[in-house]
């Protein structure tokens, strides 16, 4: 950093009373990563296809078994509050209108990525690592490959695995259901 140059840290709590300000529009697209408020591109045709259909899959398959959350926040620490394309939860009575998922809450976090891919594998992925979200997948639309990340540690995840056309896929706490890459990915 250089001198005389300051930077502010965001909380949570803090990046939460803006919105409630007005300070976002709730159109925005943001969302908090260690402290800094980060803008997020528009979302589109072929993403938006591919959370649809992950979502839809996975409520056909597990929908008594769990919550199914698109584009929402979840708390993964004091400073971060992000926007992951998908999560399946753990069902909660209130549906989780009390306060936003907690790494302890999430079963399986997804994030789509298309031009978002090194910042998904550079910044977000660590984070969740770091906060302990069990499973991470990053859905890679320019290779048609579902990156499963599972067991983490400080700041990685201790096994990853490469999932292809042609490959089936499971989600560790429900390891009887299994999808084909190929209905996953369009």
């Amino acid at each position: 950093m250089s001198a005389g140059v300051e930077t502010y840290r965001f909380s949570v709590e803090e990046f939460n009373k803006l919105g409630q300000a007005g300070i976002f529009d709730e159109d925005d697209r943001v969302e908090l990563l260690d402290g800094e408020i980060i803008v997020m591109n528009p979302i589109g045709s072929e993403h938006a296809a591919a959370v649809l259909r992950l979502s839809w899959y996975f409520q056909q398959r597990l929908g008594q078994h769990l919550l199914t959350s698109v584009q929402s926040p979840a708390v993964v620490d004091e400073f971060s509050e992000p926007q992951p394309d998908l999560m399946l939860l753990k069902p909660k009575s209130d549906f989780y209108k009390a306060e936003h998922p907690r790494p302890e809450d999430i079963i399986l976090l997804v994030e789509v990525s298309d031009s978002t891919l090194a910042f998904d594998r550079g910044r977000k992925l660590p984070k969740y690592a770091e906060s302990a979200v069990s499973e991470v997948w990053i859905v890679n639309l320019q290779n048609q490959t579902i990156e499963q990340y599972r067991a983490p540690s400080a700041s990685e995840y201790a096994r990853s695995q490469i999932f292809r056309r042609g490959e089936m896929i499971t989600i560790e706490k429900f390891p009887e259901v299994s999808f084909a890459v190929e209905e996953l990915i369009a």
